[in-house]
């Protein structure tokens, strides 16, 4: 007799088995483009109507994924603001996510996809299911614009960085930054060195000075008209 709780667990087993293969040909496709349901099931060995009663379709399947990078994602990020070092919060955060976008580089795009145009960013949505893959990634962005938000509100605290906006609208610029600079490192880093005479790494070094000397409250006291 099959109990209740191996049922569960078979349950559970199926399920990742499903995400496991959505991430593989997502992370390979770069996206939920040109990816069918019918592809997800072949390739678990499944037919399409036992995807469909785990899951609501493709978008559904793309948020379980993009789920699975935002956790790593959020995870670094904790641990580098935790770290106990001298080095500016930010600055710890800030290579935090580089390592992040270079080691899984195929969840980035899943992430700015997520970002950009699945994401609601304002007001608290009560049509959501709480425990919905949408509202979970929903949390998990949240979660890690908060701790970027913390250490901003840190290095402020601690007069290593100095700025006119507030932590919140400072996390939103350097969030923007900081995605664009990667995304740019990702699309171009097979020929970056060839091509630009710089490595990717080296650049990425500039672009963090760049941004540490720009909210240093000497360099600030000198271009009051132009600060953050």
């Amino acid at each position: 007799m099959i109990t209740k709780a191996r049922k569960t667990w078979e349950r559970e087993r199926r399920l990742e088995r499903i995400i496991d293969i959505a991430q593989e040909l997502m992370l390979k496709k770069g996206g939920r483009r040109g990816i069918a349901v019918e592809d997800i099931a072949r390739a678990a060995g499944y037919n399409k109507r036992t995807i469909y009663l785990y899951f609501g379709g493709k978008d559904e399947l793309f948020l379980a994924v993009v789920l699975r990078g935002q956790k790593i994602l959020k995870e670094a990020l904790q641990a580098a603001l935790d770290d106990k070092t001298e080095t500016p919060a930010i600055e710890r955060l800030a290579r935090a996510f580089f390592d992040f976008s270079i080691r899984h580089s195929g969840f980035f795009p899943l992430i700015m996809e997520y970002e950009s145009r699945v994401h609601v960013y304002y007001g608290n949505p009560v049509d959501v299911d709480p425990a919905s893959f949408r509202a979970r990634c929903r949390q998990e962005s949240n979660d890690y614009g908060q701790i970027v938000t913390d250490a901003i509100e840190r290095d402020l605290s601690a007069g290593i960085i100095e700025s006119s906006l507030a932590p919140r609208q400072l996390m939103i610029l350097l969030w923007g930054q900081v995605f664009g600079v990667m995304q740019i490192i990702l699309m171009r880093q097979t020929m970056f060195y060839p091509t630009y005479g710089i490595s990717y790494e080296e650049l990425f070094e500039y672009f963090l000075a760049m941004v540490l000397t720009r909210l240093s409250p000497i360099r600030r006291g000198v271009m009051r008209n132009y600060t953050y």
